[in-house]
């Protein structure tokens, strides 16, 4: 169980997920999440001693490598749903190409992440 919560923790950037906090537009509920998220890392490396994944060095290569990509596919996610929720209420059409790169990126990001996405 604490490797499963440790590789999590890996592949979680408190940047970004601050950003899809900030979404939900309740800045006490952010912190309590970002809180926990110190905390639960705080405690998995002290009880593993050491690094995340550090007893792992091959699964610990592959989240390094994916990072960055599933970092900016968050980051484009992040758009179309700011955009999605900017869209004007009186227009019942939702934005078409939106839409189309929510879905893209929630795939992409999912597969990108695997057992986390």
């Amino acid at each position: 169980m604490i490797d499963n919560v440790a590789m999590s923790l890996a592949k979680a950037d408190a940047r970004i997920a601050r950003r899809y906090l900030a979404l939900g537009d309740r800045d006490d509920l952010a912190e309590l999440v970002m809180d926990e998220m110190l905390l639960t890392r705080s405690w998995v490396e002290r009880i593993t001693g050491g690094d995340l994944l550090g007893n792992k060095p091959v699964l610990q290569r592959a989240v390094k490598m994916r990072s960055p990509y599933v970092d900016a596919l968050s980051l484009l996610q992040l758009r179309a749903l700011r955009a999605l929720r900017d869209t004007d209420a009186s227009d019942p059409t939702p934005d078409a190409e939106h839409q189309r790169l929510l879905l893209l990126s929630v795939s992409g990001v999912a597969a990108g992440l695997q057992n986390t996405g």
